[in-house]
């Protein structure tokens, strides 16, 4: 703190008599008092500046919650010497049991898995599937000495059966075909309406989340000829199947067909149910209660649930903050003086 003994007199510093009614001594005193509070703002100012940053960072966050990948048990059916290996499209090489029945849960339907031990030392193999099919005793063999395949039940995961095939609808993820065929005629416009699909139920995710979709064609184009592998899928917008035009199969069906199980509501009906909501919202009877909020999730079916839903949820809070607000009373004084040095 400053003292009026450190006052001199003389020319520049009058007498060595301090009084407040001397001008000079007075002029003195402040060019004192402005060195010294120049010095402290050259120091408050970076932490006040700190402060300040950091408010404003924190007013935008991002908050992002992902789920680990399921956890899967399975029970052990039996330890067979052979089976019937399934086609090239499901046999997978993998890095463990568990692995294994991982790849199962996320590959429905799968009502047991063949793990076919490779490498003891790492406990790599390969993993065989058989979308659809249960598993039959009577096929394979356990008459050896050191059995290599491992027959396991369906697994059981912490984050439920996968859909992440599914897409816009969970009964998707298993597609039951309504007929198997062959020579059924493509869609009006193919350009539009025939596409590649991984599979039987992403050809039906597909017709699920399209604006117009009464059933599809699946056409396998693997090695398999299955519906759970890669092929062409032909959605038609309206109408129904017409079991009339089909052909006579000179081997196995090579068409699988399947009705919309998930369609979206016509636009009339959306039309009629948003302008309910605009005359509800106004009198504050539906909708939400005025004050309040509501969070949603957006599952893999496409709706929104209230909460988790089995997998991985994203929550975001990334929009401007509506003022800023500083905490620290030191940081609003630093600003002040700031905005009035200016």
């Amino acid at each position: 703190m400053l003292s009026a003994v450190s006052y001199k007199g003389g020319i520049d510093n009058p007498s060595s008599t301090n009084s407040a009614n001397d001008p000079r001594y007075m002029k003195w005193l402040v060019q004192e008092l402005m060195a010294h509070f120049w010095v402290s703002m050259a120091l408050l100012v970076p932490r006040a500046l700190a402060v300040l940053t950091e408010s404003i960072a924190s007013s935008a966050t991002v908050t992002t919650s992902t789920a680990a990948a399921p956890s899967c048990t399975s029970s052990l059916i039996t330890s067979l010497c052979s089976y019937p290996e399934p086609g090239s499209n499901f046999a997978v090489a993998i890095d463990s049991r568990a692995s294994c029945w991982d790849y199962c849960n996320a590959h429905p339907p799968c009502n047991f898995v063949i793990f076919s031990a490779g490498n003891p030392n790492t406990g790599t193999g390969t993993c065989w599937l058989y979308p659809g099919e249960t598993f039959d005793a009577t096929k394979g063999s356990s008459d050896c000495a050191n059995p290599s395949l491992f027959a396991y039940s369906q697994p059981v995961c912490a984050g439920g059966s996968a859909t992440t095939t599914a897409g816009a609808c969970a009964a998707t993820a298993t597609p039951s075909a309504i007929a198997s065929v062959c020579g059924y005629p493509v869609p009006s416009d193919c350009f539009n309406d025939c596409i590649a699909s991984t599979g039987a139920s992403s050809c039906l995710s597909q017709c699920a989340e399209a604006d117009s979709c009464s059933y599809v064609v699946f056409n396998p184009e693997n090695s398999s000829n299955s519906p759970y592998a890669s092929g062409n899928c032909w959605i038609y917008p309206n109408g129904t199947f017409d079991a009339e035009s089909v052909t006579t199969c000179s081997g196995d069906p090579e068409q699988f067909v399947y009705n919309n199980l998930c369609p979206k509501p016509s636009p009339s009906s959306s039309s009629i149910s948003s302008s309910v909501m605009e005359r509800s919202s106004d009198t504050g009877t539906a909708g939400t209660t005025p004050g309040s909020t509501t969070s949603a999730a957006t599952g893999s079916n496409g709706t929104e649930t209230a909460g988790n839903t089995a997998g991985s949820t994203i929550s975001s809070e990334n929009s401007a903050p509506a003022g800023l607000s500083l905490t620290n009373p030191l940081a609003v004084g630093m600003v002040i003086l700031i905005w009035q040095a200016l």
